[in-house]
């Protein structure tokens, strides 16, 4: 049985954003994105390891990356990416292709649960479920977790 206690998405933060990534829903606090650009609006030319391109925030460019719905990079863009999310990283900004973006009260979103053991690997970024529906669970993380794996990922 699931316990209701992950940690991630705490009670002072009003709204989560939930990230449409080719059938892959996560939810991260709203705080954690400091921009959504056009997913057109990255730039292919001279991109840095594992990323897809370059997006112009705050008059510098920060790499974009593409995940697959089982959270590995991609070189190549689904068509249906149509949304550039930035994410802090501490000392800059990373970019992460989707789908589709929506903010909503976190309250609405449903409950949220600890990861069930079973799913629990060392570097997962997942640190909980949301049942949104019957057929359909978001994973959680947070800006801080998902820029580390992304991190991970480039220099394996």
């Amino acid at each position: 049985m699931m316990s209701a206690t992950a940690p991630t998405l705490s009670s002072a933060t009003s709204a989560a954003a939930l990230l449409n990534i080719s059938g892959l829903s996560l939810v991260l606090p709203q705080t954690d994105i400091r921009a959504l650009e056009s997913a057109s609006d990255v730039e292919a030319g001279g991109a840095e390891q594992s990323s897809i391109g370059w997006i112009q925030y705050e008059q510098q460019r920060w790499p974009a990356y593409c995940l697959s719905p089982e959270l590995s990079l991609l070189a190549d863009v689904p068509v249906a990416r149509r949304a550039c999310v930035l994410l802090g990283t501490g000392t800059g900004y990373i970019g992460i292709l989707c789908d589709e973006l929506s903010i909503g009260k976190q309250e609405a979103l449903g409950q949220q649960y600890e990861l069930p053991s079973a799913m629990r690997m060392a570097n997962t970024p997942v640190l909980g479920l949301i049942a949104l529906d019957e057929d359909n669970i978001a994973c959680v993380t947070n800006a801080q977790v998902l820029v580390a794996y992304i991190a991970r990922l480039v220099k394996a």
